[in-house]
């Protein structure tokens, strides 16, 4: 992607999604905007499941029609909102920690350099025919080390004991790990 500030650049949507997820769903926890609260409020009634629940927050922050890059940070906002709920299916999550959601936030932004990844990847794959069992393989490696990686560039951006806008957070850890696969 011509290094880790140009694809930090071409990436921003990245960033610009997992803040607005980090964003929204603090401010849904402490319950500090009248219309979430009202939204939050109609989608616990409704009774819905985890998986629906995060559709809705998805489709919320993101709607449908968006440009590739868009699309892209829609479909790593969904696997991260999943994640997350693999990671402790009890999860509340419209009552997370500030950690939960900065993990949140570092899913989102590990999903969609995993989606970068995989394209690039998956014509490798593709030109050296190798088998399909073997490829899901490598490529759950890639995604285990992605996640990895920008989870410690997040927890190095939160280190800084200063208080930071979600946005800068997530640019700041997502060219910090994007640092580490320009030196790969």
């Amino acid at each position: 992607m011509g290094g880790a500030s140009r694809a930090g650049s071409r990436m921003r949507t990245s960033a610009i999604a997992a803040s607005s997820l980090g964003g929204f769903l603090a401010t849904a926890r402490d319950a500090t905007d009248p219309s979430i609260n009202a939204w939050v409020d109609s989608i616990k009634q409704r009774g819905l499941s985890a998986k629906n629940t995060a559709l809705e927050v998805v489709q919320r922050l993101v709607p449908s029609g968006g440009s590739v890059d868009e699309e892209s940070a829609k479909h790593a906002m969904d696997n991260a909102i999943a994640h997350l709920y693999e990671m402790d299916p009890a999860t509340d999550i419209f009552n997370l920690t500030d950690d939960q959601i900065a993990s949140l936030m570092a899913y989102t932004v590990a999903f969609d350099v995993y989606n970068r990844v995989q394209l690039e990847l998956g014509r490798v794959f593709e030109k050296l025919k190798y088998a399909p069992q073997l490829v899901q393989n490598r490529l759950g490696q890639v995604l285990d080390y992605i996640i990895v990686v920008v989870n410690r560039s997040m927890e190095k951006v939160r280190a800084g004991g200063v208080e930071r806008p979600m946005r800068e957070i997530a640019n700041a850890a997502l060219r910090d790990a994007l640092t580490v696969f320009a030196e790969s």
